[in-house]
């Protein structure tokens, strides 16, 4: 990886912020960007010369999370490292019995598997019966499996990847035994720290389902929620920033401390995502704006504090956005299958749509 003072962009980090705790997918600069965010923008994405392709990563929170996680495992010859905010493994809704069925196994239906066993969003019963946890046997079997049918690249690659993950104590809804197969699904492939690395919040305050940050800074309309507190926009005040430790670990070469004001060192721009997936199709249920953040030294967020960490650090976020639809009302990131069955491929609408932003930034080389 290039130094800095290259001038050389020293990666791109994709993103993505979940429904199962955030449900404005708008409001990646509260401040800048107008309430309710425009549906619609004629600005294009980019390409950005001087990015370095191979330091391309992805996070996510909640469903951002479980998707982060999907597209890393789909895309691991593209994408070199995640980081994970309370989310769950690949796939984790194939394989959760339906717990009325005692003596042979019977998938329970993917929305019920989403909602009560890879998430608590709705509870932990099912007509009063608790479903069965999800496990790492099921993900690394699903991946295996769609790697033999060459739907994702090879999982082989993920070895010499960096992931960093992270579950809050308070966290009630997705349990922290579910971030945990995560960590064992990249322990199967042969990630190990310091690579790996997982931070399930044993000491300091106990974080609850959202977006850890140091403090709040600046003026917002949104009060400051208690690490301990799960409320909108689901941004809490911890004393630590997640933002922080995640991109420290993810590029961890010469890394600075943030800047004071990411707007004047850098510039967040709105662009046309139907570019990227068909309109015509609301299963797919991105938004028709998206975000790109890019540091000024070398050409939601704020509040979540990546922007301030990138314009010191040279890294291009991307911030691509979901929106309401039938199929999915709370603006989720898909990881149990509405624009499709092969969701969790390289062909999954969502992860197409995705892929070809990062492939756009990456046009010029």
């Amino acid at each position: 990886m290039r130094s800095r003072h290259s001038g050389l962009l020293r990666g791109a980090l994709l993103s993505l912020i979940g429904c199962l705790g955030w449900a404005t997918p708008g409001l990646a600069d509260h401040d800048r960007i107008p309430d309710p965010p425009p549906r619609f923008t004629g600005q294009k994405l980019q390409a950005v010369p001087t990015l370095d392709g191979t330091a391309i990563t992805v996070s996510g929170l909640s469903s951002g999370g479980f998707f982060a996680h999907q597209f890393h495992i789909a895309f691991s010859k593209l994408v070199t490292g995640a980081g994970i905010i309370a989310g769950g493994p690949f796939g984790c809704v194939e394989s959760i019995p339906n717990p009325y069925f005692w003596f042979w196994t019977v998938p329970l239906d993917r929305v019920s598997a989403a909602t009560l066993a890879c998430s608590h969003y709705f509870g932990d019963r099912y007509f009063g019966l608790r479903p069965s946890p999800p496990n790492a046997d099921d993900s690394v079997r699903l991946i295996r499996d769609a790697w033999r049918q060459r739907v994702i690249d090879d999982p082989a690659n993920l070895a010499s990847h960096k992931v960093w993950l992270f579950h809050g104590r308070s966290d009630d809804v997705v349990p922290g035994g579910v971030e945990s197969v995560v960590k064992q699904v990249y322990e199967e492939f042969g990630l190990r720290e310091p690579s790996l690395q997982s931070d399930f919040n044993a000491t300091g305050p106990s974080a609850n389902h959202g977006m850890p940050v140091s403090r709040f800074v600046g003026e917002s309309k949104f009060p400051v929620w208690t690490c301990g507190e799960h409320a909108p926009p689901f941004v809490i005040q911890c004393g630590f920033e997640a933002a922080e430790l995640l991109l420290r670990h993810l590029y961890p070469e010469n890394f600075r401390d943030a800047s004071a004001d990411p707007h004047r060192d850098g510039t967040l721009m709105p662009f046309d995502q139907t570019e990227f997936f068909d309109a015509r199709d609301e299963r797919t249920s991105l938004h028709g704006v998206g975000y790109v953040y890019v540091p000024s030294q070398c050409a939601q967020v704020r509040d979540a504090g990546y922007n301030r960490w990138a314009a010191t650090n040279n890294i291009v976020v991307l911030y691509p956005q979901t929106t309401q639809a039938a199929v999915n009302p709370n603006r989720c990131w898909d990881f149990w299958g509405y624009t499709g069955l092969n969701y969790y491929t390289q062909q999954g609408p969502q992860m197409r749509a995705v892929k070809g932003m990062v492939e756009r930034l990456l046009a010029n080389q």
